[in-house]
């Protein structure tokens, strides 16, 4: 059955998008450690078929709300309070060599996320976990807009010190950060969008001056530190690492029942939601499905992907208790919708991530 498994896998590659791999060198010089990504898309795409129009369509939707001061300010928290990071986003200024893509815009573009819960209702991500034996697979997929950043969705392998440390795959790691990330031998990690509390530009401003890490930065963060060597240490990190804006951390460990989803927020605490305390299945396997609207609140009736995705888990056959069944849900619709741009299946017990560059679907009436 597995070597079937990895047959239908290996014969429906050809519906996906293709997903340029690169290496980030962590302990190459800040300047240099993602030039080759911008290079990358840049020779494949061009700026206008990539970066061009995605930047363009989040300044009208997304960063309307800075005035051009604004940026100022995120440019200097950034460089008072993150200096490595400040190398690496000059180092991908120089790369572009384009009048508009300044330091200031790219220091706005490292807290996209959260500048976006003040002027975006974008809803986006789906997140599984299931544990079934003695290991759990996390299905991730990652919708998002304009349809042009798939063009800059990269397969990232990080390694430091001359040790891979671990996989990444994302549209915007120009943020210098990750919001899909497998931890080898730790975790599998996902970040994913929440609709909590409202939040001001005056507020999220002061939370970056105060030194308030992008939350991309959280996983970098996980990643590069060696004493975050357990899935229990990474959960207990991201419960309490300070964020600006509402979010949902999923994390899968690599053994039975290290599930958890973590609901985030500048202003309240939340209970994590975790594998370990759900009773087990009658086919012996658990499940949880995180979206972007809270766990004890229902889903609107307009977006019903976590509903649609805890009842395909439910019925699901003892044959799909697997990474191909997992894949299978999140390559349903509306899981897999108009705005996918990539589907992850990371198992963190097996330091295996499997990436698939998604295209646009849309329900049809015929």
């Amino acid at each position: 059955m597995k070597y079937k498994i990895l047959l239908v896998l290996l014969a429906t590659v050809c519906c996906f998008n293709y997903l340029p791999e690169v290496e980030i060198d962590l302990s190459a010089p800040p300047r240099q450690r993602w030039k080759e990504s911008v290079r990358t898309v840049l020779t494949l795409y061009g700026y206008d078929n990539s970066f061009g129009p995605v930047f363009q369509f989040h300044n009208d939707n997304t960063f309307s709300i800075l005035a051009p001061e604004d940026y100022t300010t995120i440019a200097n928290a950034i460089r008072k309070n993150f200096p490595e990071y400040t190398l690496e986003l000059e180092g991908i200024v120089e790369e572009f060599n384009r009048p508009e893509v300044t330091f200031e815009y790219m220091a706005a573009w490292a807290y996209f996320h959260e500048i976006g819960h003040i002027t975006s209702n974008i809803t986006e991500c789906t997140g599984v976990l299931l544990s079934i034996g003695d290991q759990v697979i996390h299905g991730r997929n990652m919708d998002q807009y304009p349809g042009q950043a798939r063009n800059i969705v990269l397969h990232l392998t990080i390694k430091k010190d001359g040790k891979y440390l671990g996989e990444s795959v994302d549209w915007y790691w120009f943020k210098v950060g990750f919001v899909t990330l497998l931890k080898y031998n730790v975790a599998s990690l996902e970040e994913n969008w929440r609709f909590g509390d409202p939040l001001s530009k005056n507020q999220l401003l002061t939370f970056i001056q105060q030194g308030v890490p992008s939350l991309a930065w959280a996983y970098r963060d996980v990643l590069v530190n060696e004493k975050l060597n357990t899935f229990q240490k990474v959960v207990s990190y991201l419960e309490q690492n300070p964020v600006a804006c509402a979010l949902y951390n999923i994390i899968g460990g690599t053994s039975k029942d290290q599930g958890v989803i973590i609901s985030r927020d500048p202003f309240e605490i939340y209970p994590t939601i975790s594998l370990s305390s759900l009773p087990q299945g009658q086919n012996g396997f658990k499940y949880l499905v995180q979206t972007n609207y809270d766990h004890w609140l229902p889903d609107p009736e307009d977006d019903q992907r976590r509903t649609i995705a805890e009842n395909l888990l439910a019925k699901m056959q003892n044959n799909l208790l697997n990474e191909f069944g997992v894949y299978a849900v999140m390559d349903t619709y509306p899981i897999h919708n108009e705005g996918t741009f990539y589907t992850v299946i990371m198992n963190a017990k097996y330091n295996r991530l499997i990436a698939f560059g998604q295209p646009s679907i849309t329900l049809s009436d015929e």
